[in-house]
């Protein structure tokens, strides 16, 4: 069962036109999450780096300190990954390097979200800090927008602990819950965020930022 965050990153990934050499840095080859997949059809390569061997990426290392050469790709993707970064300011600075002249960069984190490892968490950034950094580093922003309102925050918040109970008799209450109730739950709540329009960025369940790289 996908979260309100899950829905509107695929959707927002989805809706954007990818091209040439991407680098999806901390995307995973195998085990992937969500119902987006990469349009192979529409771009030359499409590379992921990340430290978990498992995941079986083209690059296994840091993205802080990437062992590839300048202005070699058109598209950095950094989805659901500074918020896991100790010094993630060193990822945007080592994306802008390996990226093309004009390249795109495109980045999602989450705000008003549950904790969470992967392997750990460290912060939750605004829609003004995220402006800041991207733009001190040597961006232009294209677009930031949130992801969700008052009614997904609510529903990913109830979803996670949920899925996070322990095994106990009350325990098969929630996946009873999970499996009969959620599922109508999202549909509605997808359709309140709409109704009600919350774009004011004073709650949500996080960003979604597209940047260009300037010299």
């Amino acid at each position: 069962m996908t979260t309100c965050r899950r829905y509107y990153l695929d959707k927002l990934l989805l809706d954007f036109n990818f091209y040439g050499n991407v680098l999806d840095i901390g995307g995973k080859k195998t085990n992937k999450r969500g119902i987006f997949r990469p349009p192979i059809q529409t771009v030359e390569t499409w590379r992921y780096l990340n430290t978990d061997k498992s995941t079986c990426p083209d690059f296994l290392c840091s993205a802080t300190s990437v062992s590839i050469k300048e202005n070699l790709f058109d598209i950095v993707i950094l989805t659901e990954v500074l918020e896991h970064i100790d010094n993630p300011t060193d990822v945007i600075q080592e994306s802008r390097r390996i990226l093309k002249h004009s390249g795109k960069i495109l980045i999602s984190m989450p705000f008003l979200y549950p904790v969470h490892g992967d392997p750990n968490d460290f912060q939750r950034w605004t829609k003004e800090k995220l402006k800041m950094e991207l733009t001190e580093n040597g961006f232009i922003i294209d677009r930031i927008q949130t992801m969700g309102g008052f009614f997904s925050v609510i529903y990913d918040l109830c979803l996670y602990s949920l899925r996070k109970s322990s095994k106990n008799q009350r325990a098969i209450k929630n996946r009873i819950l999970l499996k009969l109730f959620f599922p109508y739950l999202f549909k509605i709540v997808i359709r309140l965020d709409k109704i009600y329009d919350y774009k004011a960025n004073w709650i949500t369940t996080g960003y979604f930022l597209i940047g260009t790289k300037v010299e």
